[in-house]
């Protein structure tokens, strides 16, 4: 069956096929995006519009993923190609300060509960490094909390136990730390602590077992990797009480589930992290990321305080990301998400 499947498959897409193994010999496996990456070989797309791609063989697809979430309006949404096109006549890329920075962070402070100052980035990945970097700085900890099967990006400093292997996970009540692949120093698997999801008995445990030594508890509102797994018996409302009660940051990871409810997931389940992350739909559909929360807290990146968090990104706010992601989060209104 498979192989009629893929003998049906390489009939469809021959242009694919050479694009890729051309590719292969300048991109180690024919790739630059793993999650992309599908056997016998991936397809190669020309062009998106609406919720249809159309590939460079000519075959056309509904498509249902949106690259993973990032274009809630669909491929070429007219507001957002004519705000591109206008930004582009200005230039798109100065070392400077842009309005538009000020006025995108202004949208995310507005709808977001836990955001009263905010930084961008240029992916997700970013967005979680730097929350953790905050929590860190902040409580003078060094230890993160974070649920089994949890995605917060490619970074080493989150990168465990996303895909574990059943033989290498350890007890169900108490998780394993276990890198995601090769190149991940042990130092940094030892501050990562792995609790698993919905389980309020072996989190409480995991917590307070730990509680002098760590800094913050990430966690997904709604696990996106593991499943579209929901928070059950008020999870979420726990690992905040749970959190303040030790005195430990909660971080929520908003890239995904931002498209909840118009202020993402803690809107939609009513529990206020001290930090968030974001992504994906703040950039209507270019490369972005963003993380926020309490001022006391984002206070430490400001450069007008000593001894602040450097953070700088020659990308960061950049005119072009700016400009679409105002005009996909004014698209963004709560009847288009109740649509």
């Amino acid at each position: 069956m498979i192989k009629q499947q893929y003998e049906e498959y390489e009939a469809k897409t021959r242009r694919s096929r050479e694009i890729y193994l051309n590719a292969r010999n300048y991109m180690p496996g024919g790739d630059t995006r793993s999650v992309a990456y599908f056997k016998p070989y991936p397809l190669f797309i020309e062009r998106g519009e609406g919720c249809r791609l159309y590939d460079v063989d000519g075959n056309i697809y509904l498509d249902f993923l949106n690259n993973y979430t990032a274009l809630v309006h669909g491929h070429s949404h007219p507001r957002i190609v004519k705000a591109i096109r206008e930004q582009l006549e200005k230039g798109w890329l100065y070392a400077a300060g842009i309005e538009s920075q000020y006025r995108l962070a202004k949208i995310l402070c507005e709808r977001f509960p836990s955001i009263r100052r905010v930084r961008f980035c240029n992916s997700g990945t970013e967005a979680t490094m730097m929350a953790v970097r905050a929590a860190r700085a902040y409580t003078g900890k060094s230890k993160i909390l974070k649920m089994e099967g949890g995605y917060h990006g490619s970074h080493p400093l989150l990168d465990i136990s996303v895909n574990p292997g059943i033989d290498r996970v350890g007890p169900m009540e108490k998780p394993l730390s276990i890198p995601e692949g090769p190149g991940i120093p042990e130092g940094i698997v030892k501050d990562v602590i792995v609790a698993p999801f919905n389980n309020k008995d072996a989190t409480e445990r995991i917590v307070r077992e730990n509680r002098d030594e760590l800094a913050a508890v990430i966690v997904e509102p709604v696990m996106g990797v593991a499943g579209m797994i929901p928070p059950r018996d008020n999870y979420l409302k726990f690992l905040r009480e749970i959190t303040l009660k030790h005195d430990i940051l909660l971080i929520f990871d908003e890239i995904i589930t931002a498209r909840l409810s118009r202020g993402g997931g803690q809107e939609y389940f009513n529990v206020v992290p001290d930090l968030t992350c974001l992504g994906k739909i703040i950039g209507g559909g270019l490369p972005i990321g963003a993380f926020g929360g309490r001022e006391d807290i984002m206070d430490l990146f400001s450069p007008e305080r000593e001894g602040f968090i450097p953070h700088s990104g020659t990308f960061n706010g950049n005119a072009l990301v700016m400009t679409a992601g105002i005009a996909s989060m004014e698209e963004l209104t709560a009847s288009a998400i109740e649509k």
